[in-house]
């Protein structure tokens, strides 16, 4: 008989007391990195030349967004490994504190 892997020591653990579990995860970080995940995972989903045009202006943004399809292949982390600490941090701060980012995704409404 072989030895329970990692997954199925966490999993046992939480369902031995489920209460306990979650407060351990709480307590080192586990669950708010979970919901950055998912919030990274939405901004895969919706950069685009509109939002990064948004974000860093015509020149650039339009830059960026041609780097991110051609270069890149549409992979946010490769993407985001290859731009300064800068221009990362930014996004980054963008995607934790604007509400309203992805409704940038869109093409502005003519007027």
């Amino acid at each position: 008989m072989s030895e329970m892997s990692r997954y199925e020591l966490f999993s046992a653990a939480a369902k031995t007391d489920i209460k306990a579990y979650r407060d351990r995860l709480k307590g080192d970080g586990t669950f708010q990195f979970c919901d950055q995940v998912i919030q990274l995972q939405k901004l895969n989903s919706h950069i685009n030349i509109h939002l990064l045009t948004y974000l860093f202006g015509e020149r650039l943004g339009g830059h960026m967004a041609q780097t991110f399809v051609t270069v890149h292949e549409r992979n946010l982390l490769s993407f985001m490994s290859g731009m300064t600490s800068e221009y990362r941090f930014f996004i980054l701060h963008e995607l934790k504190n604007n509400e309203q980012l992805f409704l940038h995704s869109y093409p502005p409404e003519k007027k």
